[in-house]
């Protein structure tokens, strides 16, 4: 029991003399030395502007720029007096030339003093406010009519004088002009013996040739009293018949000029023939006219 009391008397003696010791030190405030590197300016931060943590690397003013028709990176950093580079750089432009109308851009802080962006020449821009006032193109100045020298006046019979009438036009075959003689032989019976056409004497087999450029239309031996019978058309309305033949040597459809050989000759029973015949528009017509003078 003496050496716990001893021991705790010892305890309690130190204890004392550590207090009073510490009462007699003078405590006063510690001196804070600042030693960073940074600028008083990034020290402070401003308002709405994001500083750059990044050494070198644009910082953020807290602006904006709306893309507007017209606008470029160049044209926007010379308006706001800010580097092109950094303006790129903050907004990660990769490509200049994809500016999009509407788009917000935020300007980097600036590096020179902004100034009006002044358009190449030859570009002109115009700016529309809600007070512009819209007028009407105005119409070109007339030219004044200029004095007329006088003129003599003409003499009335010149004045009236009717305009001439314009020709006539031709028949599309002229009568003896454009046809040629189907075959040579003497005329048996004309036109004015059997009202239809006229029969040609000639020798059977005797070649037959188309009197004039046309397209056949008709072989056949169907129509009563013309034997082996060829109709070729020459116009819309004109067609020549060749009938009494031996032979037919063209068909329905083929295109023959004058002079082409059709047939050979045949007859009836009064003597080799052929009956040859001009219609227009259905109608007889005398083939004399349109052939050749013998």
């Amino acid at each position: 029991m003496r050496l716990i009391r001893t021991t705790l008397l010892f305890a309690a003696a130190g204890v004392t003399a550590l207090l009073s010791g510490c009462s007699s030190v003078d405590v006063g405030p510690a001196g804070i030395v600042d030693k960073s590197t940074y600028s008083k300016e990034s020290a402070a931060p401003v308002i709405g502007r994001t500083p750059s943590l990044i050494p070198g690397a644009p910082v953020d003013s807290g602006r904006t720029h709306t893309v507007a028709p017209g606008d470029t990176l160049y044209n926007i950093s010379v308006r706001y007096g800010v580097s092109t580079k950094q303006l790129a750089s903050l907004n990660s432009v990769a490509d200049p030339t994809q500016l999009r109308i509407g788009q917000v851009l935020r300007l980097p802080e600036s590096t020179e003093a902004p100034r009006a962006y002044v358009p190449a020449p030859g570009v002109r821009v115009s700016r529309v406010t809600a007070d512009t006032p819209i007028e009407a193109p105005k119409p070109a100045p007339k030219e004044e009519p200029k004095a007329e020298e006088p003129q003599e006046e003409q003499p009335a019979e010149a004045a009236a004088e009717p305009a001439p009438k314009p020709a006539e036009p031709l028949p599309a075959v002229m009568p003896g002009s454009r046809m040629i003689w189907p075959v040579e032989g003497k005329v048996l019976s004309d036109y004015a013996k059997n009202g239809k056409g006229i029969d040609i004497a000639g020798t059977r087999g005797d070649v037959v040739v188309a009197a004039m450029a046309g397209e056949v239309i008709y072989v056949g031996s169907t129509v009563p009293g013309y034997g082996n019978l060829v109709i070729v058309k020459h116009t819309p309305t004109l067609v020549t018949a060749y009938g009494y033949n031996s032979k037919v040597t063209v068909k329905v459809g083929d295109r023959v000029s004058s002079g082409q050989k059709i047939a050979e000759l045949g007859g009836t029973a009064a003597g080799a023939m052929l009956r040859f015949e001009v219609r227009d528009k259905g109608k007889p017509i005398n083939p004399i006219q349109f052939l050749p003078k013998r």
